[in-house]
């Protein structure tokens, strides 16, 4: 099977790799540890839950996403086809992660792909925020990657609360994800440890009824929020729908504890963010027990 050649021009559109000069492109391209692999229709490339050693570009054919529905009592579902120059299996390859893969790819038709290893993948990340760190601001204090988190979380109801020197600390209690498409970002009746701030991209929020199916909760973009039931003070803790990322997505992290914090100052936040909850069980309860 041929088909499209990889390039540094080519890898050059995928996030992490944008920043590289020509040269360091090509020595991923030709390193060892990476390669061109085919799949026929229907082979599985990752399986949901394993370990990720590495993340993978589509140069030919297509490839679908897919997961066990919990409520569907482990029936397939598809949630995302990806095509030439979308990538997969990155997310699991982030430091701030379990490791493990959110969901399975297979090849809906025959495909070929290139292979990424992780440590290509994390030299990477290492050295993007270098980049940032030591990038331009408006405030002397703040890089720029932190400076563009400030200024969102300036204009959101849910910071209005922070102090100055929180907000010039940013970097030190927020982290920000770069998302792949169709990627999971939370997945139902997982323990929750964080909230996420949608910096850039789309984010569905979905469960699945009593037949398996899919069923769309709420479409998220920019300066809009999620995960944040879990983290609710008398919650059970654990998340009660799925996020997936619509297109490639960069998302802040806050912690708990700032969360916490936030509705420790606000109990107007803290009140109307209980009401959206009780709504939220009551929409999701009705969609999976349905008489």
């Amino acid at each position: 099977m041929t088909g499209t050649v990889i390039t540094p021009e080519f890898l050059r559109k995928i996030p992490i790799f944008s920043s590289l000069s020509e040269d360091a492109l090509a020595q991923v391209i030709q390193s060892p540890d990476n390669g061109v692999e085919e799949y026929a229709a229907k082979q599985t490339i990752i399986r949901e839950s394993e370990v990720g050693t590495c993340m993978y570009v589509v140069l030919d054919g297509t490839v679908e996403v897919y997961v066990r529905a919990v409520g569907g009592m482990g029936r397939e579902v598809s949630i995302a086809t990806l095509k030439k120059g979308d990538f997969f299996g990155d997310q699991s390859l982030n430091t701030d992660t379990t490791g493990r893969r959110t969901a399975s790819v297979r090849a809906l038709h025959p495909a070929r792909v290139f292979r990424i290893s992780k440590k290509h993948v994390l030299l990477q990340l290492h050295k993007g925020d270098e980049q940032e760190d030591s990038g331009n601001s408006t405030l002397p204090s703040l890089s720029a990657k932190d400076q563009e988190v400030a200024e969102l979380f300036k204009g959101l109801r849910l910071f209005q609360s922070l102090k100055p020197s929180e907000l010039e600390s940013i970097g030190a209690w927020t982290s920000i994800a770069s998302v792949g498409p169709g990627e999971f970002v939370l997945k139902e009746s997982e323990k929750g440890d964080c909230l996420y701030v949608i910096l850039e991209g789309v984010v569905e929020i979905f469960t699945f009824d009593d037949d398996g199916k899919v069923v769309l909760l709420a479409t998220l973009e920019r300066g809009e929020y999620f995960g944040e039931q879990a983290l609710m003070p008398g919650s059970s803790g654990n998340r009660n729908a799925y996020a997936r990322t619509s297109d490639i997505a960069r998302l802040i992290q806050v912690p708990k504890a700032y969360f916490r914090l936030l509705l420790n100052r606000d109990s107007e936040l803290a009140q109307s963010l209980q009401r959206i909850g009780e709504k939220q069980k009551s929409v999701i309860d009705h969609i999976q027990h349905k008489d």
